[in-house]
């Protein structure tokens, strides 16, 4: 471990972050001390121990980076995660939301398997075996309101699998966070025209778009949508 000068994120609540505003790097907090989960740097800085947040790895690492207006985290929130896959971005939201829960819904079971060994220290982290297309199918393991869905489903029908998570599951004026992949979608269409009919889906349902954030640098053809409900 090394002696960085690690800092509150002076906008995002439980992020923390190092180095100059043109090269910054982010850290959540460690909730399961000497553990990293895909080979993170484990920092200690003041007698806490942080793990560094990649945003190559990460889509909402990259979405933080590109400044979101909305400050939508906090200790207590409680989040359905859609496409959990091995557990890397759910582990760090599990450091942020320390005192709420997150629903990891995966699909794949090998998937599911590594989510699984990878969280099983993090209690607020409840990995569930789903198909996203069918919320109704894992209600019985969802026991509290839901403050907030993320989104990393990889499928053409990306805005619809939102909107009928996010019509079963979230708060009213709760926040949908939705990294769309064009490709995924279509892969002859221009990326700009997939992005557009996404959005229009989703407004044509009620839902408001509060960011549209570009995150190509990190993760070639997607944006991530912040929307509310």
């Amino acid at each position: 471990m090394s002696e960085i000068n690690i800092r509150a994120h002076p906008k995002h609540s439980n992020v923390y972050i190092s180095g100059v505003p043109q090269n910054l790097k982010l850290y959540s907090k460690n909730l399961v001390p000497g553990k990293n989960v895909y080979g993170e740097k484990l920092i200690s800085f003041k007698g806490e121990e942080y793990r560094e947040w990649d945003p190559f790895r990460s889509k909402l690492a990259a979405m933080i980076l590109e400044k979101p207006s909305l400050d939508f985290l906090r200790k207590d929130l409680n989040c359905l995660y859609l496409g959990a896959s091995s557990g890397t971005t759910i582990s760090h939201l599990s450091d942020i939301v320390s005192n709420g829960i997150i629903y990891g819904v995966e699909f794949a079971e090998r998937s599911m398997r590594q989510l699984i060994q990878n969280t099983d220290k993090r209690k607020n982290v409840v990995p569930i075996l789903g198909n996203a297309n069918f919320p109704e199918s894992y209600a019985n393991s969802i026991f509290t309101p839901i403050d907030l869905v993320y989104q990393d489903v990889a499928q053409p029908n990306q805005a619809q699998i939102a909107i009928e998570n996010c019509n079963y599951y979230l708060k009213d004026n709760g926040i949908l966070i939705l990294a769309i992949k064009s490709q995924s979608i279509d892969s002859v269409q221009k990326s700009e025209k997939i992005y557009l009919q996404e959005i229009r889906i989703l407004e044509k349902e009620g839902y408001s778009i509060i960011d549209n954030i570009n995150i190509h640098k990190y993760a070639a053809n997607h944006i991530i949508l912040t929307v509310q409900k």
